[in-house]
């Protein structure tokens, strides 16, 4: 598997891209579905495998889209990589956790019968809700930086998160710090640009009803239900997910895998591209046939 190389941002690492402009390295294709009457951005990568026995599903965390997962690109020449990103304000009629579920079985979502799962933070608890669902759906599943459980996170960096959603000029004096206190300090510029350029795309109401889903959730004795291969991948770094965490959920998951980067933080696929990629690629190389 040959390793990611992203391309070095230009700009001076504090300043963020206005909302239209798009880093180096996060070039994507981009699809709009509507589903359930609300319209999902789907990225792919230009080029990459469409073959749909072989889909990849990731879902993005609490203020990111499916652009972030664009490190993984290497791993696209063999599988069909589907990078979903909510609507920027989901339905009332639902929680953004239970419109994405109903929304992923729905037949305008557009997805096989089985496919892999990758969920990051926030989308990492629609990944465990998803496959607690329909297990016979999810061939395999990866959870990064899992959240199952908002006793297990911690509070003041939920908290910090939201600075994000703070009106100008506040926000951008501190949104770039909030990026990079999630991202740690290897997550290149490019990186933390597109972290904070998506989040200011998401509405204050929308961050609050997601931030709502997971400070009420709690699928930690529902894990040992879970038979569906998992591998979890956490950053030993991470200030929002403490890694002991992340070693409770894999103790829950029957046969789970759990593999720990020293160096990373809350978002290891952006930050250690290579690593990360090698462990997604190796477990779905066993479990995605």
């Amino acid at each position: 598997m040959p390793e990611a190389t992203l391309p070095t941002f230009s700009g001076h690492p504090s300043l963020v891209p206005a909302p239209e402009d798009i880093q180096q390295g996060y070039e994507l294709s981009l699809e709009h579905r509507r589903v359930r009457g609300a319209e999902v951005r789907l990225f792919t990568f230009p080029g990459g495998s469409q073959d749909t026995a072989r889909t990849v599903l990731c879902l993005p965390g609490l203020g990111a889209s499916g652009r972030s997962f664009a490190p993984m690109w290497p791993l696209a020449s063999e599988r069909r990589f589907l990078l979903w990103t909510p609507p920027v304000a989901t339905p009332l009629t639902h929680t953004p956790l239970q419109w994405n579920l109903a929304s992923l079985t729905h037949p305008d979502a557009g997805l096989p019968e089985r496919f892999a799962l990758v969920g990051s933070s926030f989308g990492s608890l629609v990944s465990i809700a998803f496959a607690l669902a329909h297990p016979e759906r999810v061939k395999a599943l990866v959870l990064v930086s899992p959240v199952a459980s908002v006793h297990r996170v911690r509070r003041w960096a939920l908290a910090l998160s939201t600075l994000v959603r703070m009106p100008k000029p506040f926000a951008y004096l501190f949104a770039p710090t909030v990026a990079r206190v999630l991202g740690g300090r290897f997550l290149p510029a490019e990186g933390r640009a597109e972290i904070v350029r998506e989040a200011r795309r998401l509405s204050p109401l929308e961050l609050l009803r997601r931030l709502e889903d997971i400070l009420e959730a709690d699928y930690l004795d529902a894990l040992e239900r879970l038979r569906v291969p998992t591998l979890i991948i956490h950053g030993a770094r991470d200030l929002l997910v403490p890694l002991s965490y992340a070693r409770d959920v894999a103790a829950r998951i029957p046969g789970s895998r759990l593999e720990v980067l020293r160096e990373a933080s809350h978002l290891p696929y952006m930050s250690h591209t290579p690593a990360f990629n090698a462990f997604v690629d190796d477990f779905l190389s066993r479990h995605d046939t």
